[in-house]
């Protein structure tokens, strides 16, 4: 039997990853979600009647309120953050200081778990960008390709910098890591303000002979479903 947390489990990677653990009836798997951005739905109702599942709606920004969880997890998966084009541009302050936050105070946590087996941290495919910006990026990318920051003033660099930032702190915590850099996970429940989605529902609305307008014919990105990527993480 495994005792999983994850943190920003009510959003679209936690869900679905709470989802298959669940599935095996001899984990417990607990979720913990300050519903910031997730939303209280059917589908969440659902996972929430399996007897192994339970929901903590707590602020991890608050080490009091981190307190009250309950500490021998087996294995942390750490999703929570401040994300989301709208928030990187309007908030890079938050981004910057709150994603910092959020992780150290949940590797803390983790040292008081005598029993962790494994930390895993959620980094982003954004770490590569200053890279592919003022230098060539190689696919497949090698994970010792060296990672390039853009302008600092930039807003949208907080989220890349919380990120790297966050993936030091793992190096040097003492916990056992691992740490994942999504690349575009696309599937049920993400909501309609991605690529995947906003194609589909321009292709579901033309009449017969329309086109469909798409930006940057020529741009290359990599996909991946989230029952794959699921498959990934769990492994």
């Amino acid at each position: 039997m495994s005792k999983i947390l994850i943190t920003g489990g009510a959003g679209f990677i936690g869900y679905h990853l709470a989802c298959e653990l669940s599935s095996n009836k001899s984990n417990e798997v607990h979720i913990v979600d300050n519903f910031s951005r997730a939303v209280k739905d059917k589908h969440l109702k659902i996972l929430l009647e399996k007897p192994n599942v339970k929901a903590y709606e707590i602020d991890l920004l608050d080490i009091n309120e981190i307190a009250t969880l309950e500490s021998d997890y087996d294995y942390i998966y750490h999703l929570a953050a401040v994300i989301g084009v709208k928030h990187v541009l309007n908030r890079p302050n938050d981004v910057l200081r709150n994603n910092v936050i959020l992780l150290i105070n949940m590797l803390d946590f983790a040292k008081r778990c005598g029993g962790l087996k494994r930390f895993l941290f959620a980094s982003t495919s954004e770490v590569y960008a200053g890279t592919l910006r003022y230098f060539s990026l190689p696919i497949p990318t090698s994970e010792n390709t060296p990672l390039a920051v853009n302008a600092l003033e930039e807003p949208r660099t907080s989220y890349m910098l919380s990120k790297i930032y966050g993936e030091a702190l793992c190096h040097h915590s003492g916990v056992p890591y691992t740490i994942f850099r999504p690349h575009n996970f696309y599937g049920p429940r993400m909501g309609m303000s991605h690529v995947i989605p906003e194609l589909a529902k321009k292709a579901y609305n033309t009449t017969d002979g329309s086109s469909i307008e798409v930006f940057s014919v020529a741009h290359k990105r990599t996909f991946c479903y989230i029952e794959d990527a699921i498959k990934s993480l769990i492994l």
